[in-house]
This record gives C-alpha cells, structure tokens and sequence, in this order.
C-alpha cells in the first residue's frame, strides 16, 4: 500500500509540474491574467446566478403549484402547506450536515471567513451543495433569500479557479471577491454595486488592485444576466419626487425605525440558532420542527414564505395597507430566524429588503394619512427602508444605497437614501457588537477589520514586545535641559514622571522641534511638566495588542508607554515591533493550513503515521493525558521525547482548526497533534497514552 501511496505521489507531482509551466506561461502579463481570469469569473458566476434561479423555479414549480408564489401557497391543500416546508427543511438539513456544513446558514459570513483566516480557499464542493440547499430551502418555503448563496456559490468558483491557477493568496482573495461580485450584479443587475459590496464587505480592500477584477467580474456578470433574463429591475421602483424638503425629517425617522428594526432582526436570528443549537437532537428533527412552525406561520401570512419579491412590488406600488405592511415585517423577523435557526439554507439579503420595504411602506402610509397635503408616496417610502434595513443588518451603506440608485436611475432618491440609510448604520453600529455577517464570525473567535482577522494580534503579549530601554524625566526639570536631553538621546520621545516615578505624560521630538530650532523662545521658568503632552494615554502589561494598536492610531502615535499597577514606567512598545509580529503570525496560520491539507492527504488514505523521509515519520495522535493543560515550551518535546510538534489540531462545534504551536496555546483532551521524528521516538510518544 505504502508503494502503491508514493507511485500516486510521483505522479501526482508530474502533472502539477506540467501544469505549473502552462500556468507560469500564461502568468508572465500579471495584469492581463487577472483580467481574463475575472472575466471568466464573472462570465460564469453570471451563468451560476442564473441557473441558480431556475433551479429554485424547477424545484417551487414541482412542490407548488405554478404561477404566482403566495397564490399557489394559498391554492395548496391545508396539509401540504405544513408537511412541504418540513419536509424540505429535513432534507437540505441532513444534506448539508453530511456533505458541507459551511453551507448552512446564510453563506456571506463563510466567504468572509475563508478570505480572512483561509486565504480565500474554499471547498469546490460548496458550490453544489449550496446550490441544491438553498435553492430546496427557497423553494419549499423557508424565509430567506438568493443573494447569499450566489455570492458563496461565485466566490467558491473563483477560489477554484484561483486553486486552478495556482495563484497567490492575495489573487485568490481577489478572485473569491470576482465571484461575490458577479453574482450581486447578476442578481439586481447592479454593476457598481455588485463590485462595492466585493469590496466593502467580502475583502474590506477598495485598493485599485483589487476593485478593477472586481469592476470587470461584475460588469460581465450583468451583462449574462440581462442575455439570460434580459435587461429588467429586479423590483419595479416607484416614480420618486420630493415634493417639500420637510420630508427629509420623516425619512430621518424612517433611518431611526431601520436601525432598531436591523438591530432585532441580528438579536432575534441569533437567539433562535442559539435556542435551536440548546436542542441536543439530530439536524433533521430540528428541521421538522422548524419547517412545521414555519407552516403554521405562512397559515396567516403566505406573503412570508420564499424569497418575497412579488410582495416588495406590491408595496412599492403601494398597494399594502398600513395593518398589513407592519404585520408581514413582524412575521418576515420571525420567519427568516426560524429558516435559518432551524439549519435552512439562504442569505440575509432579500429578507432585510422586504423588512426595509414593509417598514418604509408601512411609514409611507402613516406619514401620508397625517400630511395628506404633502402628496407623500408610501413606495418612495418602502424603496428608501429597503436600503436603511440592508445598511443596518450588513454595515454595508455604500452598497445598500447604490443597488437602489442603479435599480431606479434617480438621482434625486440619492440624499433621502443616505440620510436614513446613515442614521440606520449608526444606531446598529452603537447597540451591537457586530453586523449580522460578522457577529457569526465573532462567536467563532474571529474578529475582522478590513478583511482580516484582528484576533491574531491576541496571541500577542505587550510584556514579550515592549522595550525596557527608555528616557525619562522628572516633571519639575527645567525646560532647557529637558531640551537638551531629547536632543542628544537616542529616541525620539521622553516620559515625564513625577517624584513618586509615577508616569504623568510624553514629550516627543517633533512637540519641541520649534524650540529648537529657535523658532519660538522657552520661557525661562518653564519645566518639563509644561512640556509634557499630558493627555498621552497609556497601557498595561494586561492590555490587548489590537487595543494598543487602535490607540496608537487614534493618537497618531508610533510607541506607547507601559505601566504597572503604581504607573510607574516599565516599558515602551512600537507599532513596527506590533505589526512585524503580526506578519508572523498570518504566515504561522498560512503553514497551519499547509500542513493540514497535508493531514488531510494522510487521514485520507487511513495513515496515522507516513515514512516521509526513509527513517522519519509523519504521525497524527491524540494528545496523551500527561500533555493535556500544558504548552508545547512547558513540555520540552524536542529534548525530552526527540520528536517535533508541527500542528494543533482542534475540534471545534464548527469544524477542525489547525494551529501552530504558539508559547501560549494549552493542549487539552480531544485535541490532534501532528508530531514528526524518527520511528522509534514516534512510537514512544504514542504509547504515552
């Protein structure tokens, strides 16, 4: 078997070699190769966003009866309307638990994932799996939307393509962004904004780098699109006019309402994963009694289940009474959470819009029953809502107002759609801790910022990387020798301390520069504490390396003072110090995951321990009981048993986490390590257990 292993090897190298010289080729005009290969990206992620859609239709044409969606709910026997969604939820619930469970859910919070902590790799299977279960979950009734499952269904084919091509991380990230944006754009037939949201939300990077493959994948992604289904709206928008400026006031009320409405949306879909989650019961007995509940609810309101396009016309039409909107954005908070809590697959998207439509129809309604003067349109007020809920939910304004300005061409909609959809963002931004994509990822222990997981940093110590080397001075020095001091020391700051030592402010090269250089005269009374930049704000050894560095930024500062508990001075960290560390750690985790593709490779052909070189092994073990709660320094491997340790592998409610060994990082029962040495210490640590 193990011939049999190498023999597949060999070859498997030979063709990766042979493939490797075409590529190369191709590679050798960089910024033509990007193009082409988001061109194609954008060219099929069009074609997937349409096959996507009339998968659902195959599927909601075979459960239902054809026609319109809400009328053939209601034309459907009282027991098939209870046992479809059920039946449906158990289905795509037990199919994604077995095939890929990143597919469940929502999907944008996967793709953000996979850029931030995976390089933008992503299973090639995502792409059917996610495909068949959102578009059954859709289908059969539950209440989500398409949008979420294109963008992880294009991205996932431009991670394939990127893996094809064998490209660096930052293309393939580029190239997860070309699928995300070309199936936004293939699905409102919004160029602009298909590329902004890539941007804004999936890499957090609007460098010209990245956002020209994005701008050609969504253009071609549209351009699909309108051949396929030709060149129409996604809704019909009303006619807009702002007949009085005092409107403006009643669409800042409306960014309120969205805000607090965006807010219980993120609350109440995560409450009801959680409820779900407490049930220690198999996936497809959640779905049943998610999907029945669900059926129980479309009873009274039918208008919830499915994407709900037909309905958002019909308030932006304003054919939607003031009752009927506020009730349908109840159900539609309800309904979504329960689809998605229960294990239902589809995005966050088109639900958000039909809240946002139901609130700013229902507003619309309201404001034009108590200024009946003002010739309000209850469907200007639905379209505006649309955006503030979309900007609240994702934190992605520059997107929600822009898929609305290119679906209506009107421009005078621009300064109504930022004033709420602004307001809606800030309130969201103040009572939560994250959008709805990224609180997912939080809950996992990943915190992103611009694309990238700033959780790294808090493996990082300030005690390892402060400087014990440092000059102070007293606060009653005068303030000519204090000028002199800074100007013969090798740093470019000095802390001012009192008499006690405790640490009271910072005086910098540049702060004093004027005196100097004689530019202005030092009264001769003057003392170092006049100086002194009192307001410096300082750390402790306790202190989060990402909350050092988002002072440092704050106060546009290079290095910040370290205190103990008596403010006395005990260090002086630097952003460079910060930042090379962070470069570390991000190529730590990127040899992580090369090494458990690796693993993967070995489990895969049932080996626990490979000769990789004649005499030398690859194991993978559980950890044995007297390593459990200890480090990798604390336990002195290396010397004590002659073998390395090269990963951590964790087990997770999510999934497998590889790692690195850190200083930090404790070992405990259940977790994997890949250890690597010559056999015979191999099988001494294996029979530790």
């Amino acid at each position: 078997m193990l011939k049999r292993l190498r023999k597949y090897i060999e070859l498997r190298c030979s063709i990766e070699q042979f493939v490797r010289k075409i590529v190369s080729g191709i590679k050798t005009y960089e910024h033509i190769f990007v193009l082409v290969v988001a061109a194609i990206i954008g060219v099929v992620s069009g074609i997937i966003a349409a096959g996507f859609q009339y998968l659902i239709a195959f599927f909601r044409d075979t459960l239902w009866t054809e026609g319109n969606f809400v009328e053939a709910i209601i034309n459907t026997p009282l027991y098939l309307r209870l046992a479809i969604p059920a039946a449906g939820g158990i289905i795509v619930a037990w199919f994604v638990h077995k095939l890929a469970p990143e597919a469940k859910g929502h999907g944008v919070p996967e793709v953000m994932n996979a850029v931030a902590t995976h390089n933008g790799f992503i299973r090639k299977r995502v792409v059917l799996v996610k495909a068949f279960a959102s578009a059954l979950t859709i289908a059969s009734g539950g209440s989500v939307g398409r949008e979420g499952p294109i963008v992880q269904i294009g991205s996932a084919f431009g991670s394939t393509m990127g893996q094809i091509f064998q490209v660096s991380r930052r293309r393939l990230k580029t190239f997860v962004g070309c699928g995300a944006a070309a199936g936004i754009a293939a699905t409102f037939n919004a160029p602009i904004a298909g590329a902004i949201f890539a941007s804004e939300i999936i890499l957090g990077d609007f460098s010209a780098a990245s956002i020209g493959p994005l701008m050609i994948a969504s253009v071609l992604g549209t351009v699909v699109s309108h051949s396929i289904h030709g060149d129409y709206p996604a809704f019909i928008p009303p006619i807009y006019t702002l007949n009085n400026p005092i409107e403006l006031a009643f669409y800042a009320i409306l960014g309120v309402a969205a805000g607090l409405i965006g807010l219980t949306f993120i609350k109440s879909l995560y409450y009801t994963e959680d409820f779900f989650d407490r049930f220690r019961v198999h996936v497809a007995l959640k779905a049943l009694i998610g999907g029945l509940v669900l059926g129980i609810i479309a009873l009274f309101v039918p208008q919830i289940m499915g994407v709900g396009y037909e309905t958002i016309d019909l308030v932006l039409a304003g054919n939607l009474s003031f009752k009927l909107a506020a009730l349908l954005l109840v159900a539609k908070i309800v309904a979504t959470s329960l689809t998605l809590g229960f294990g239902g697959s589809g995005g966050i998207f088109a639900p958000s819009l039909f809240m946002g439509s139901m609130l700013g129809g229902a507003f619309g309604s309201l404001f034009g029953l108590l200024f009946p003067e003002m010739g309000i349109s209850p469907g200007a007020y639905a379209l505006v809502g649309m955006a503030a809920v979309v900007s609240a939910t994702t934190f992605a304004p520059i997107t929600a107002i822009l898929i609305i300005f290119e679906m209506t061409m009107e421009y005078t909609i621009i300064l109504p759609l930022m004033i709420s959809s602004i307001i809606a963002l800030t309130i969201t931004q103040r009572l939560s801790e994250g959008s709805i994509y990224t609180i997912k990822l939080i809950r996992r222990g990943i915190a992103l910022h611009r694309g990238k997981d700033v959780n790294v940093l808090n493996k990082l110590s300030i005690a390892r990387l402060k400087h014990l080397v440092f000059d102070t001075v007293t606060a009653t020095t005068p303030a000519r020798e204090t000028l002199s001091k800074i100007a013969k020391c090798d740093q470019s700051h000095l802390y001012v301390t009192d008499d006690q030592g405790a640490l009271i402010g910072t005086l910098s090269l540049g702060s004093v520069r004027r005196y100097l250089n004689r530019h202005e005269e030092i009264p001769v009374e003057a003392t170092a504490f006049d100086l002194a930049n009192t307001q410096y704000k300082m750390i402790t050894d306790q202190t989060n390396v990402d909350e050092a560095l988002r002072l440092m930024t704050e106060m546009d500062v290079v290095n910040l003072a370290v205190i103990d508990d008596n403010k006395a001075l005990s260090g002086t960290i630097y952003k460079e110090d910060i930042l090379r560390e962070y470069q570390e750690l991000l190529l730590q985790e990127e040899s992580a995951n090369s090494i458990g593709s690796a693993l993967k490779f070995i489990q895969k052909y049932n080996y626990t321990k490979t000769e990789v070189i004649p005499g030398f092994y690859l194991a993978n073990i559980d950890v044995p009981s007297p390593f459990i709660n200890l480090t990798i320094p604390a336990l002195n491997i290396r010397k004590k048993y002659n073998v390395d340790v090269l990963l951590i592998r964790r087990i997770t409610r999510e999934g497998h986490i590889n790692q690195v060994p850190d200083d930090i990082t404790k070992l405990s029962a259940g977790d994997q390590i890949l250890i690597f040495g010559k056999g015979k210490y191999i099988e001494k640590v294996c029979r530790l257990n």
